[in-house]
């Protein structure tokens, strides 16, 4: 079961949020600095600001950089977790940003004969943050990663070489490998999805998240070896292009891989794969020969699911209670502040949707159940001010009434509609 949600922000002139300026929910010592990115990470103060736009303990839908020097230590890497905590800033008298659980270089765990943390290191780190409990800024538990210490990457490397021989064309007879693909992908234009699919082969690094039956796909990294530049395989699927399910294999470092997907350099600054790519061997075996027996998928995508109609998905024409028919969830999906609006596309009535600069306010459709398929959904938004917007479309699935993890798309808006297709 799942809620399709449009998440908003009053009056801000881009997605999200602007991390450099402080919210209104408070203060912080020190100037912030940084947009996040890997050329241009946080410091300590923006990844606060940036941290306190986001609602209690509901996690950033994407990774974002932070930099900054070690200030004290909270827990000491070890091998007992491979993981450490420590707090960072730009020096003593600025505001510190608590640096949860992070793993060690390579998004791997620390080993013994890794160094040891210091006070006065500086670090990059990789992470998905969140506002703990509402009033803690931080990182999240083991979705953090040191990307350099003191200048030094993983490899060895200053922060930003490619190391390692470039090597394939991207066809299925010779993939490329991780150094030829982080090329490639690097010279795409920012957020521009190849217009082709590409194999790539390498052997498993570390893996950022499992193949699991929530999504089905998985998301780790694959180099030639452990002196190699990687390359970040996302949420990839299955043989065959199917979800992973109980009961298929799972990767595990060391193997090496074939896959088959689009490429991205998201935010212009992380090559990787589109999601949606398929797994297409493991140590040589494929989901057709090599040992590797296929099971079949269980439902099979229906090939014309149909369409979830305005008659059924609600317009805005009909209200009871306040909220438009059909747009009111049992679960949190759907947090917003509703008023009916006479300024629509068709029809007569539109709705408004209540926005915050501090959090994400959502329209949240009712809970439905669909078949496998593939769907599209429409809509016209606009902002209601010269100041901006922006809207956000996803969906969030839904299990015994409480709303899981978020996936969104962002757009920003202006006072001219905008029609947007997903």
């Amino acid at each position: 079961m799942a809620a399709f949600t449009f998440s908003s922000c009053e009056d801000v002139p881009e997605p999200y949020t602007q991390p450099t300026k402080p919210d209104a929910g408070g203060t912080t010592e020190g100037e912030p600095k940084g947009t996040g990115t890997a050329a241009d990470p946080f410091n300590s103060i923006a990844a606060i600001n940036y941290c306190k736009t986001l609602e209690a303990g509901v996690e950033s839908d994407k990774e974002v950089y932070i930099k900054g020097k070690v200030v004290s230590i909270k827990e000491q890497f070890s091998t007992n977790f491979g993981n450490g905590s420590f707090y960072i800033a730009d020096d003593e008298s600025s505001e510190k940003f608590y640096i949860f659980r992070s793993l060690y270089l390579g998004n791997k765990k620390w080993t013994a004969s890794d160094p040891e943390l210091k006070e006065g290191d500086e670090v990059v780190v990789c992470a998905k943050v969140m506002n703990y409990m509402g009033n803690t800024p931080e990182t999240v538990a083991n979705k953090t990663y040191l990307v350099s210490l003191n200048g030094k990457t993983a490899d060895g490397s200053g922060s930003g070489d490619i190391t390692g021989t470039a090597k394939g064309d991207g066809s299925a007879a010779n993939p490329f490998n991780s150094v030829a693909a982080q090329k490639y992908t690097a010279a795409l234009e920012s957020g521009v999805v190849s217009d082709k699919e590409f194999y790539i082969k390498g052997k498993v690094q570390s893996i950022k998240e499992q193949f699991s039956a929530s999504f089905g796909n998985g998301s780790f990294y694959i180099a030639d070896d452990a002196n190699s530049t990687q390359f970040y395989i996302f949420r990839i699927y299955y043989f065959g292009g199917e979800k992973w399910k109980e009961g298929d294999m799972t990767l595990k470092e060391g193997d090496e891989i074939v896959v088959c997907a689009k490429l991205i350099n998201y935010m212009g600054n992380t090559p990787e794969t589109n999601q949606g790519g398929k797994l297409i061997s493991v140590n040589g075996k494929t989901s057709t020969g090599g040992g590797e027996v296929k099971p079949d998928p269980d439902p099979k995508p229906d090939p014309t699911p149909g369409e979830v109609t305005t008659s059924e998905n609600g317009g805005f024409e009909t209200w009871a209670d306040g909220k438009p028919t059909n747009w009111k969830t049992v679960s949190t999906a759907g947090n917003a502040t509703l008023s009916q609006s006479e300024d629509a596309h068709s029809g007569k009535y539109s709705v408004k949707v209540g926005g915050s600069a501090n959090a994400n306010k959502r329209l949240g459709y009712k809970e439905i159940t669909l078949k496998a398929g593939e769907y599209k959904v429409k809509f016209y938004a606009k902002a209601v001010s010269e100041k901006g917007a922006s809207v956000c479309p996803g969906i969030v699935p839904v299990t015994d009434g409480k709303a899981g993890i978020y996936i969104y798309m962002v757009s920003t808006l202006t006072t001219s509609r905008i029609q947007s297709g997903n």
